[in-house]
């Protein structure tokens, strides 16, 4: 015997092959959702880290201009001090000058000779006196160029006074000289002389 479908069977394959059409037509746009959102997130991902990362280095700048204003502060100061300190040396090295030079002044004098004025402006000295004679003059010009608290001796002005000298020779002379004072002298001229 004969069977014969009388079902209709291409309404079931019509609706087979739809259904195969959509499966197949949302498949690949499931898959390409799927790698879209996969790539969103991954940039994401990628963008809060950046920002993060940016924000840290945002801070860590701040910091670091922040230590730089305190080191830039710190080398003022230290520049300060170091100015004071080179003053407070030098004024040091200088307080016992004063005695020496007058000490020097007194030991370079001749016989017949004697100071009416010292003026000192900055390192220049000026050293006015009273001598009986030019010779006496000299000696001492030549007894300051050779202490060595003294240096570039010049005479600058010589005058005869109208009074005569007591012991009835000639008239007394009044004397200007300039000289430079030099205060730091080394361990080896101190010794020499």
């Amino acid at each position: 015997m004969i069977k014969i479908n009388l079902l209709p069977y291409r309404t079931e394959r019509k609706k087979e092959l739809i259904l195969q059409q959509i499966i197949i037509g949302i498949v690949p746009i499931v898959v390409a959702l799927i790698v879209v959102s996969g790539f969103w997130v991954s940039i994401s991902t990628e963008i809060a880290t950046a920002e993060r990362n940016i924000a840290a280095v945002k801070k860590d700048i701040e910091q670091a201009k922040v230590k730089l204003k305190e080191i830039d502060d710190f080398k003022k100061n230290k520049e300060l001090l170091t100015k004071k300190m080179d003053v407070i040396a030098k004024l040091q090295k200088g307080k016992s000058g004063p005695v020496h030079l007058i000490e020097e002044l007194a030991t370079c004098l001749p016989g017949g000779l004697w100071l009416t004025s010292v003026k000192q402006t900055g390192m220049n000295l000026e050293i006015a006196g009273k001598a009986l004679d030019n010779i006496a003059i000299s000696n001492y010009m030549i007894n300051l160029e050779g202490s060595p608290y003294f240096d570039a001796v010049d005479l600058k002005q010589i005058k005869t006074d109208k009074q005569k000298s007591s012991k009835g020779g000639g008239y007394i002379k009044l004397f200007t000289l300039t000289c430079n004072v030099v205060y730091e002298i080394d361990a080896k001229q101190k010794t020499s002389s």
